[in-house]
């Protein structure tokens, strides 16, 4: 009699709230369930995946799919997916009382006692997961205490403890990435055929010939993991010991033109925290796809200081590859901001590195940050300048600032606290603490500074033209009126934006739940939505 395989059940939860309309983009596989369920797989056992972004009905789902479950499994970063993931697990404990529950992923990794404290986890993986949770698997399926597997946080005598210490490994430690528990056809029909009635967030700008009635069809990667910087605001330095592990250059474009004749997808996007650290790892990667002459435009993440490091000709295969967006934080204004905050970028290679990717061709997705623990207002003025600065001379390119928000397990968090933020207690107020527009008077800004950085906002996006309805004459006098105001940073009696708001509204072009200032405010993508666009 052949024995069946046990079953396990991977849950990723929503990363935006259905309920007010909004949807991320549907490139955004679930990579993190994928990863993790590599070592499983290779054990024979059997993988049920779970995302509720193609799944509409996942909680019946998920109750269908742990009945006879060995364990069920989730993970999340800070945002909605913190909220969604807890209703779920919740539901699964009333239900299935018990079901090992395992929890992984930024958010639990620095924060594991609450899961604990609310009785919706058995275990919680610390960082990198892949190797944790095959050995979570072989041990609950043993009947063993996994008090015994490293890398976790676990719950014994009414507290919580963690288990031995587990390093960062290459992925050469890794079982191949099981691509077959993919349904890719179903997040490529999101794409080409988006819901109208959702407003998509962070969607990556078109390249090419692409357009919003023409969409790409688009896929997502992790070649690497961790982050050599130390910035303070990031957790990335607590969870993974600023080590940086990647898949070789030569080899990542090998897989990446094997998998797009598996599922014949357009655009690439990395969804690594530093897609750039190596230059040599670059070079090759982008040498490897001109070579095997990979129909794909890509992009990823790189820092400001890497663009400079490169050679002229390693960003010239950028280009030749078909690389059309690169995602850098600028993150502040000022010297003294930047060495508080332990990205030491120098002040002037910012614009330096942005127009060399520009000179390219290739987009520069710029953020900033203002409102730092204990940071003055002139210091957040100098910020908004600059990225004011920095819009008006790459038209272009992306500039979007965005206001402070501690996060668990870093620096600034628990400076924080000693300058008397109150953290959210639950999994609610966790679930909504990056959502700019839905508690933005918790942001700590001052008022004067607040107005300017909306303002800010709109009269960027209006300077990129990328709206191509309506004559061009008055396309053009707007974005003009807008660069005035971008380069002096003037942002009183903004006309410009008046009869924007009342152009797009007349011609229909509001997406639901659209509210100018607020509405720009969640959409860093809306400032890069460019080249082909804006310079058509």
């Amino acid at each position: 009699m052949i024995q069946r395989k046990k079953k396990l059940v991977l849950f990723l939860p929503h990363r935006a709230d259905p309920g007010r309309g909004e949807t991320f983009s549907a490139d955004l596989l679930p990579l993190e369930l994928i990863h993790i369920a590599s070592g499983p797989v290779a054990d024979g056992y059997e993988v049920v995946m779970i995302d509720a972004m193609i799944e509409p009905d996942y909680m019946d789902k998920i109750m269908e799919a742990c009945d006879g479950a060995l364990l069920f499994a989730s993970s999340c970063i800070l945002g909605y997916q913190v909220y969604d993931g807890y209703v779920a697990a919740k539901a699964v404990r009333e239900r299935f009382p018990n079901l090992p529950i395992i929890w992984g992923g930024w958010f639990p990794s620095v924060i594991p006692e609450l899961y604990f404290e609310h009785g919706i986890a058995d275990a919680v993986g610390i960082g990198q997961g892949e190797l944790t949770f095959r050995e979570v698997v072989q041990a609950v399926d043993a009947g063993e205490d996994l008090a015994n597997v490293p890398g976790l946080a676990v719950h014994r005598d009414g507290q919580m403890v963690y288990t031995a210490h587990r390093e960062v490994v290459g992925f050469d430690k890794f079982e191949p990435t099981p691509w077959h528990l993919l349904e890719y056809e179903r997040y490529a029909e999101l794409q080409v055929r988006p819901s109208r009635n959702l407003k998509v967030r962070h969607r990556f700008p078109l390249p090419g010939h692409w357009t919003p009635e023409n969409p790409p069809r688009g896929f997502s990667y992790f070649s690497s993991y961790g982050c050599p910087e130390p910035c303070t605001f990031c957790c990335s330095p607590q969870i993974t010991g600023r080590r940086w592990k990647a898949v070789a250059g030569r080899a990542l474009a090998e897989d990446i033109a094997e998998l797009q004749q598996r599922f014949k997808f357009d655009v690439l996007r990395f969804q690594d925290a530093n897609f750039g650290v190596a230059e040599k790892r670059t070079k090759e990667f982008s040498e490897g796809l001109i070579d095997l002459k990979v129909p794909i435009h890509w992009n990823g993440t790189i820092e400001v200081e890497t663009i400079m490091r490169y050679k002229e000709s390693t960003l010239d295969l950028l280009e030749e590859s078909q690389c059309h967006l690169l995602w850098l934080g600028a993150e502040a204004g000022t010297k003294e901001m930047q060495d508080q905050i332990k990205k030491k970028i120098e002040i002037e290679h910012i614009p330096q590195a942005i127009g060399k990717l520009c000179k390219r061709n290739i987009v520069p997705g710029t953020f900033w940050i203002i409102g730092y623990p204990g940071e003055s207002q002139e210091s957040m003025e100098a910020t908004l300048k600059m990225a004011a600065l920095v819009k008006h001379m790459f038209p272009t390119a992306g500039s979007d600032v965005y206001p402070f928000r501690p996060i668990p397990g870093t620096e600034d968090f628990d400076a924080a606290v000693k300058l008397g933020y109150e953290a959210p207690t639950d999994f609610h107020d966790w679930g909504n603490c990056f959502e700019y527009k839905y508690n933005s008077q918790n942001t700590p800004l001052p008022d004067e500074v607040r107005h300017t950085w909306q303002r800010y906002n709109n009269t960027a996006a209006i300077y990129d033209m990328h709206v191509k309805e309506g004559p061009l004459w008055m396309r053009r006098a707007l974005s003009k009126a807008a660069g005035w105001r971008l380069q002096r940073g003037q942002y009183k009696f903004p006309i410009e934006q008046k009869l924007f708001d009342v152009y797009v509204r007349m011609t229909g072009q509001t997406q639901p739940g659209d509210n100018s200032a607020e509405y720009q405010q969640l959409q860093p993508e809306t400032h890069a939505q460019l080249t082909a666009k804006s310079t058509s």
